[in-house]
């Protein structure tokens, strides 16, 4: 016993040094660019067998402990290490994705800082995605999180947070917004709440809708309202009997404004 727990000793502390050592180039990386934390990939086969649970209980304590004292570079190191330990954990990448783009990003006040810890959220769960081909929770969080953090209702900065995903990805935020969340429903048991994601589809494709009628791109927003029409007539005949959302107060909506948008690009 006093043997192992001296290995295990030894393990932890070259995990620590790679944890260190990585934080200068993630704070470098930070500065110009996304940051591209890959320092320490050979650092779960040192960790394998009876040891790994261990090791992953002392990287989420220091990693919480990084978080409460703001050290967000060594936060990065560390839960990219926490991934390599438990790549096939949809709730790891989930929920470090989540607090790198609304709690971490939060904390900073210009849009460039709190952008790049969004983008860096979101590619962190993107290649969580690649580590579960088949999570459906995975796949909606990220559909979730494109279409929310680019809402202009919740988020100053909503706007600029949008077009530099434009300019850094080249797509709409919605478009991958609904990719994603469409993506979750292929894998969608009856455990998760199917009605409740097929109707987070319609609503993305309102707000991108509207998000184009503002940007001037009127047949882009017909085309959106059209599918969105489309979307919630099929879920009006999949599902009769739910009377948890007014489909037809939303489909008469839609109707109006399908309407209107074509009486401006005639």
């Amino acid at each position: 016993m006093h043997r192992k727990w001296i290995l295990f000793c030894a393990v932890l502390t070259i995990a620590i040094f790679f944890v260190n050592t990585g934080i200068f180039t993630l704070h470098n990386s930070l500065k110009v660019q996304i940051p591209r934390y890959d320092p320490a990939e050979s650092i779960p086969v040192l960790l394998l067998g009876g040891f790994r649970g261990m090791a992953v209980d002392f990287l989420w304590a220091r990693a919480i402990a990084r978080h409460e004292e703001k050290k967000y570079y060594e936060l990065l190191t560390i839960n990219d290490l926490i991934s390599k330990l438990q790549p096939n954990f949809p709730a790891v990448w989930i929920f470090q994705a989540w607090n790198m783009s609304y709690n971490i990003a939060h904390e900073w006040d210009s849009p460039q800082n709190k952008w790049k810890w969004i983008r860096t959220g979101l590619k962190f769960a993107e290649k969580g995605a690649t580590k579960n081909p088949g999570s459906s929770d995975l796949f909606f969080e990220l559909g979730y999180m494109y279409f929310h953090l680019f809402d202009s209702r919740h988020f100053k900065y909503a706007d600029y947070y949008r077009e530099q995903w434009k300019r850094d990805g080249g797509e709409d935020n919605y478009e991958t917004s609904l990719y994603w969340i469409k993506r979750s429903l292929l894998y969608a048991s009856k455990m998760h709440n199917v009605l409740a994601r097929e109707r987070t589809v319609c609503h993305v494709l309102l707000h991108a809708s509207l998000h184009s009628e503002k940007e001037g791109d009127l047949h882009k927003a017909l085309n959106y309202t059209t599918q969105a029409i489309h979307e919630w007539d099929t879920y009006r005949k999949n599902h009769p009997g739910d009377t948890s959302v007014d489909v037809e107060g939303f489909l008469s909506e839609l109707e109006n404004r399908k309407v209107f948008l074509q009486s401006l690009t005639k």
